[in-house]
């Protein structure tokens, strides 16, 4: 079967309880890259500053912080900056997203969804496949609802599917009873509650 995540980092701290600690709290921005097809891991920077890094596989990275260093709590982060830069750190970089209190983006926040589609529009040359995440809920009696967003990058679709099925536990009283696991394919995930069954899922845009 052919591998469509990309593997976890052979990084030296695994064992750290504090990056254990960061890359757990940044998952629902380290899964979404790796399903882009990247290795992404969590970083420290001069002085103990932590930000995200995933590698591109072109000779070049994209590192992703807040205003300063990403803060333990991701609640805290008050918006994104993102840099591309070369993987030899000639110190060529540019900057493709900032939605920190003085960047371009600011209007943003701290919203996920605008950094990963500016992500996912990056050139890169060897590109993941567009994907579509869909879900459905089903009554009692049958009756089923059905819901599918537009086409969009790996990235921004692997955090809707997150959104989704968040919005069923947290909102809307479904509680999870199954999850594919990575290793077997795009995420799936049904949800149970009173009676209805719901399903999120990921697709490829083409299938």
């Amino acid at each position: 079967m052919t591998t469509i995540i990309a593997p976890l980092p052979n990084s030296s701290r695994r064992d750290d309880p504090l990056w254990l600690r960061m890359f757990h709290n940044y998952g629902h921005v380290i899964t979404p890259l790796r399903y882009a097809g990247w290795v992404t891991d969590i970083e420290t920077a001069g002085g103990g500053e932590f930000y995200i890094h995933a590698d591109l596989r072109d000779g070049t990275e994209v590192a992703i912080a807040s205003e300063y260093s990403l803060p333990v709590d991701p609640a805290e982060v008050t918006g994104w900056s993102a840099i591309r830069r070369d993987v030899e750190g000639t110190g060529t970089h540019t900057v493709l997203y900032d939605s920190t209190p003085n960047g371009p983006q600011r209007h943003h926040g701290n919203s996920l969804f605008p950094l990963l589609a500016r992500i996912d529009g990056i050139d890169v040359p060897s590109r993941a496949p567009q994907l579509m995440v869909s879900a459905t809920r089903t009554s009692p009696f049958g009756a089923s609802r059905n819901q599918t967003a537009g086409i969009e990058g790996p990235a921004s679709a692997i955090a809707r599917f997150a959104e989704w099925s968040r919005r069923l536990t947290d909102r809307e009283g479904y509680r999870r009873v199954w999850l594919r696991p990575e290793r077997e394919g795009y995420p799936m995930a049904m949800f149970e509650g009173a009676g209805h069954t719901a399903s999120v899922r990921v697709t490829r845009s083409n299938d």
